[in-house]
């Protein structure tokens, strides 16, 4: 499911672009060696159809009009003369004249490397074209000929290769003899071979890497020797197609900032830190610089389009897929292309052995973190040196008739490039003169490993024409889509455990899955002792064009948990999502008999499920703006400077999504959220300024001003946690001291509801020893972020941690043509209140505890505050401030149980499934009171209250519980009581430092800006285009029943969907709390202890604290094992690593 077709920039890690390691470089690097080499001899066997002749001298020009004149560029005398109709046959038949001592032909005249500088000179005069002195020394090479790249002359330097290859072998046999006397001669004088074998080897290592810097510096100067023909070449004024472009990347290597080169050390740093082994604890690229010596083109020549027939037709399969039909039209009809080969080298030139010889080659700088992953790190710096580098690339231009008449450039590399790196340690005292073998290895498998994602079939398309304008906002999400999947229940299940009770004995969960992709995307809940659990739970998952291409299937797959061993696959249903997109806008009831996990198995049961494709809606006119930020004061509204960044806007797609809003009638969809940088990232001084002042009465109390370095040891390692509705999806890789981490990673998420969704984004510093303190973070509410657009870019200041900075963020929302009741478009997260002041359990006579639970949350009611109603009919609770905390809404019921005296079991107990709530809605709640002999079976299944006595027999209702209650979406402090790892405290942490900076509301509210409600109200009556008669009924059209089921009538099930299975506190809405003065003394500390004020300014105390809930972690951890938990494949947080 690799994507062959790279794009930048903007392109981004994720999740489904990770960063490559060092270990899958190494082990696709000779997948395809054999088919590669059948090829390339195929090539070399292929000759031209017209090959060299003899060379005619061809003078184009008129005779008579010939003259000597002087050239202001290269300042000689020179021969010019008018063009007549006779130069018409050398455009129509163009040729090269080479040397023929460079086509293996006999001539008088030639040049070679033994000839010393002047013969060499001369030789090379008498040779060079167009018209050579001497005849019969060139021939004319047609330019569609495969040898129109060779070069002209040859290297004017002795080859040494023989002498090294002698030299190495002869070396080998030297360093055998040397370890081998070392341990005789020491054995004859009483040594003991412990110690003489690792000083032999010592003493034998030693010369042999002395000799291989011996014959990397003989390299060098044959290397030197190139670029002095090259010199010469350019002296004579020989035509040679590429010498001109060295002469000219030669002057202007030196200028280019090292800044340009930025990028690839960022990609470097990423692979590198993604496959770092144990004994590392971190790398950190410090400095890199081109240095003074240019790398040089070796050949370059034009291709036609058959050449590159391949890689057009890979680029026009790609865009397919992505693009709409008429832009795709528009943008292969909207100029010419130029395609060239080009061939290009480095190697380094001599230099000493201090660091400041070495600079002048292309260099880096890498700081490796020595020791144990989260524990400790001892830096140690190491002096990279590109020694050499060979690589061959194609490049595809697409030109246009706009400006800057250059749209597209895409290019692929001809096979991993050929590099070498030397390492040495760069310590200011000690021994820096021979290389390090196994970081060298590493660094050049690191580069290989970044070369590989360009070497075709793959290919990377750059944007050049909105580089040009300054474009890098992403106007279109990744996903195309989302399938929408309703679990209902599962019928018939096989046995698994031996234990159990009566109908049961499975404890099942179902996950979906990509068939081929394999990871857990969405998981249930577990129902334990169960053969015929009900589930009723939904999920979204993405589809992108990478999954249609890779014709994935979406795996339903059924498991039983197992609490000491590995789950266990009950069955399967898989679904072809190729064939489910061409069936858009539909849910599809489906019964299927599951399968087994190999092909034509059959497993006992049956699944009863729902799916549906929903893709992203055209934007609607009648919402369109003019892209401003109403935020801004009339007057600076329409000044350019103060707009939001809309990047280049040049198709009618780009244009919609920076002027039309989120659209109401599709309040769910696919939401993208890109970090691209951080800049002036530092921490805040938390020393304090008091102390002896004499002498410096009048110097400030601390620093201030800009920041003074963009790296160093004082600097954060910082990395961003992105959470969506106080759920934390995505975490980026750690920057290692810097104060501009690039980053350009981000995440795509399905939300139910852009109206009330908020993504948080929390910059946190890595640690050892130490919980990751928060530098900072940025919450955004969508409805009051996109009121204009459906995209914004911008700079956001970090606030409410113990550091400074800017960071740099993109959000883009797309719709899907999902309609979902509004019960569904809540918060997962959020807490159940009791509204009213009494619960009331009507026909039920005997005074009882009443006990409210729900996943990981109690409270409790005792029989102290229940009394028997007046009217005799029942007895009721006082119910005051009576809060339950939910982690995960969707998938959990409040179960009410009653509880008798000297009764340990409860009497008799009711459940409300959240589900059927809406958020903030207060709701009259009149549930059945049921006793059954296994309650909990009823107690985990989801089935309606008139279906659960014909579901189950010993089921007997007793009486109704009544009372009001809501669900409040959102986070509060209740939630506290949830952090079981460091994923929940790290979430918990963010919602309250949001809390108490006062960045966010307690209570979370759906809110259409009022700009949006109006177009959207006037577009009800007067886009009939769009809705077409009674609005309402369009609406109910296009929705989901409460029972899932859509109320559009054309639903069918009939269609070919491709499925395989066996048969083919209480708290107001205006945000007030009743938070005590000792519960403002506590927060008050918490954010003291938050930003390292107060005692966690001591960093004894911040150890202490992490070693404290590290410990209660891992408690819990063992203790989980050691009593069987009983937990689904949850989807591990997104990242890029």
């Amino acid at each position: 499911m690799a994507d062959q077709q790279q794009r930048g920039p903007g392109g981004h890690y994720s999740g489904a672009n990770p960063v490559p390691t060092v270990k899958k470089f190494l082990e696709n690097l000779d997948r395809d060696k054999k088919e590669r080499d059948r090829k390339i001899d195929e090539q070399q066997r292929a000759q031209a159809q017209q090959g060299p002749l003899p060379h005619k001298p061809i003078h184009g020009g008129k005779s008579d009009t010939r003259r000597t004149v002087h050239d202001p560029t290269t300042g000689r005398e020179v021969q010019i003369e008018d063009v007549d109709l006779d130069a018409v046959d050398a455009v129509e038949n163009p040729k090269l004249t080479v040397p023929n001592s460079s086509l293996g032909k006999p001539t008088p005249v030639q040049t070679d490397p033994s000839q010393s500088p002047d013969a060499y000179t001369s030789a090379m005069d008498v040779t060079s074209p167009p018209d050579p002195t001497a005849p019969g020394t060139t021939s004319d090479v047609p330019i569609r000929d495969s040898k129109t790249s060779i070069l002209v002359h040859r290297t004017p330097s002795v080859s040494y290769e023989p002498t090294f290859s002698a030299l190495e072998t002869k070396a080998s046999v030297l360093c055998t003899g040397i370890f081998v006397a070392v341990v005789l001669l020491g054995k004859l004088f009483g040594a003991s071979l412990k110690g003489l074998i690792p000083t032999a080897a010592c003493v034998a290592s030693g010369v042999f890497l002395w000799m291989k810097e011996v014959v990397r510096s003989g390299r060098e100067l044959e290397w030197e020797s190139e670029k002095k023909r090259g010199e010469i070449a350019t002296a004579n004024l020989i035509p040679e197609s590429t010498e001109w472009l060295n002469t000219l990347i030669g002057l202007g290597w030196g200028l280019v900032d090292p800044a340009a080169f930025t990028a690839i050390a960022d990609q470097l740093e990423d692979i590198m830190q993604a496959s770092l082994p144990r004994l590392v604890e971190n790398v950190k690229v410090a400095d890199i610089d081109q240095g003074l010596n240019p790398p040089r083109i070796l050949s370059l020549r034009a291709l036609p389009d058959t050449d590159m027939k391949e890689l057009k037709e890979k680029i026009h399969d790609d865009q397919v897929k992505t693009k709409d039909p008429q832009e795709l039209a528009a943008d292969e009809e909207g100029g010419d292309y130029y395609n060239l080969e080009v061939s290009l080298a480095y190697h380094a030139a001599p230099s000493g052995t201090s660091m400041s010889d070495k600079a002048r080659n292309m260099h880096l700088q890498l700081i490796f973190y020595l020791g144990v992953k989260g524990l400790f790190g001892v830096p140690l710096p190491i002096w990279v040196e590109l020694q050499s580098l060979v690589a061959t690339a194609r490049i595809r231009l697409q030109l246009t008739p706009d400006p800057p008449f250059l749209k597209n450039l895409t290019f692929t590399l001809m096979g991993i490039p050929q590099v070498s790196a030397g390492c040495i340690p760069a310590i200011e005292r000690g021994v820096n003169i021979l290389d390090l073998p196994v970081i060298s290895n590493f660094v050049n498998y690191a580069i290989g490993a970044a070369a590989s994602m360009y070497v075709a079939p793959k290919s990377m398309t750059i944007d050049v024409g909105s580089i040009l304008a300054g474009d890098s906002v992403q106007k279109e999400t990744e996903a195309i889509g989302v399938v929408w999947v309703v679990i209902h229940k599962a019928v018939g299940l096989s046995k698994q455990d031996r234990r159990g009770s009566e109908g049961g004995g499975s404890d099942s969960y179902i996950t979906l899955t990509w068939s081929k992709y394999a990871k857990p995307l969405y998981c249930t809940r577990v129902i334990t002792d169960d053969l015929n659990p009900f589930y009723e739970e939904s999920a979204a998952l993405l589809v992108t064009p990478q999954l249609i291409k890779a014709d994935e299937q979406l795996s339903v797959e059924l498991w039983d948990s197992d609490r000491h061993t590995a789950d266990d696959v009950v069955g399967k249903v898989e679904l072809s999502i190729q064939k489910l997109i061409q069936h858009p806008r539909k849910m599809y009831p489906q019964v299927s008999k599951l399968q087994g996990t190999h092909a034509e198995s059959e497993m006992p049961g049956e699944l009863h499920w729902e799916v549906g494709y929903f893709p992203k809606p055209n934007f609607r006119p009648a919402l369109r703006t003019d892209g401003k930020d109403p935020a801004l004061p009339a007057k600076l509204r329409d000044d350019p400077k103060f707009q939001d960044e809309k990047g280049n806007i040049d198709t009618p797609l780009a244009d919609a999504v920076a002027h039309t809003p989120p659209d109401p009638l599709w309040p769910s969809g696919i939401c993208s959220v890109v970090v691209h940088q951080i800049v002036n990232l530092e921490l805040e001084d938390i020393q304090g300024s008091q102390g002896n002042r004499r002498g410096r009465e009048y110097e400030p109390a601390r620093d201030a001003g800009e920041i003074k370095s963009e790296e160093g040891g004082k600097l954060p390692s910082a990395y961003v946690v992105i959470h969506i509705n106080d759920h934390l999806v995505y975490r980026t890789r750690t920057k290692q001291a810097s104060s501009r981490p690039l980053l350009n990673a981000g995440t795509e998420r399905f939300i139910r509801d852009w109206r009330s969704a908020i993504v948080t984004l929390t910059v946190r510093d890595s640690r050892l020893r130490q919980h990751d303190p928060i530098l900072g973070l940025v919450p955004l509410k969508l409805s009051e972020l996109l009121q204009t657009s459906s995209q914004v870019t911008r700079w956001y200041p970090l606030d409410g941690g113990i550091g400074f900075g800017r960071m740099k963020v993109s959000i883009l929302f797309r719709s899907v043509e999902l309609s979902l009741p509004p019960r569904l478009l809540g918060y997962d997260v959020g807490t159940f209140e009791v509204t009213s002041s009494r619960i009331l359990a009507l026909n039920y006579h005997s005074v009882a505890k009443l006990k409210l639970r729900t996943g990981g949350s109690t409270g409790k009611l005792g029989r102290s505050v229940c009394h028997k109603l007046a009217e005799g009919d029942g007895i009721c609770w006082d119910a005051s401030s009576l809060r339950l905390p939910v982690k995960y809404r969707y998938r959990s019921p409040v179960v009410l149980e009653l509880h008798l005296a000297r009764k340990r079991k409860c009497d008799a107990y009711a459940l409300i499934w959240l589900d059927q709530l809406e958020d903030l809605q207060e709701t009259p709640i009149d549930i059945p009171i049921w006793r059954s002999n296994n309650p909990s079976r009823v107690m985990q299944n989801h089935i309606t209250d008139g279906d659960i006595k014909s579901v189950y027999d010993d089921v007997t209702e007793v009486g109704r519980i009544q009372f009001r209650g809501r669900f409040k979406p959102g986070m509060d402090e209740d939630h506290a009581h949830f952090v079981q790892s460091n994923d929940d405290r790290e979430t918990y942490e963010t919602w309250l430092c949001c809390k108490q900076e006062g960045v966010r509301d307690r209570v979370v509210t759906k809110d259409v800006p009022e700009s949006i409600q109006t177009k959207h109200q006037e577009s009800l009556v007067q886009a009939r285009d769009i809705l077409k008669g009674d609005p309402t009924q369009v609406l109910k059209s296009q929705s989901i029943e409460e029972d899932g089921n859509e109320y559009d009538s054309s639903m069918s099930s009939d269609s070919d969907l491709g499925i395989q299975d066996a048969t083919a506190q209480p708290e107001t809405a205006n945000g007030t709390s009743g938070v005590t003065d000792e519960g403002d003394k506590k927060e008050h500390k918490e954010a003291l202890h938050r930003k390292h004020r107060g005692l966690m300014q001591w960093k004894a105390a911040r150890n202490a604290a992490f070693a404290k809930d590290e410990a209660m972690i891992g408690i819990r951890k063992v203790a989980g094992k050691f009593r069987g938990s009983l937990t689904g494949r949850e989807p591990d947080v997104e990242t890029e690593i």
